[in-house]
């Protein structure tokens, strides 16, 4: 299992775009920084966001939605102690 961490908005880039065409069966997906913006705006990618988070691997780091004044419509929001907790049951990690 890998934790996948977006960090740029995918409104600027491709990452999340190249990210979720790499996802295995059990990898999850953390997104911080500017890559929160996914959660709260309409995009092309939403269905398989939705499809992540009824599969209970998308996740959104609390205190970088607070910084932007977002709230999630969908998603498990963690603060930085469930991201250790993320990152510990994870075998490895890979960073867009």
């Amino acid at each position: 299992m890998i934790l996948h961490t977006i960090k740029s908005s995918p409104l600027s880039t491709f990452s999340l775009q190249d990210c979720l065409k790499h996802l295995s069966e059990h990898d999850c997906v953390l997104l911080m920084n500017d890559a929160v913006i996914a959660v709260s705006a309409s995009l092309e990618l939403q269905p398989t966001l939705l499809q992540l988070h009824e599969s209970k691997r998308l996740f959104i780091l609390q205190d970088d939605l607070q910084a932007r004044g977002l709230h999630a419509d969908f998603g498990q929001i963690i603060d930085y102690a469930g991201f250790v907790d993320l990152t510990i049951k994870c075998q490895s990690q890979l960073a867009w």
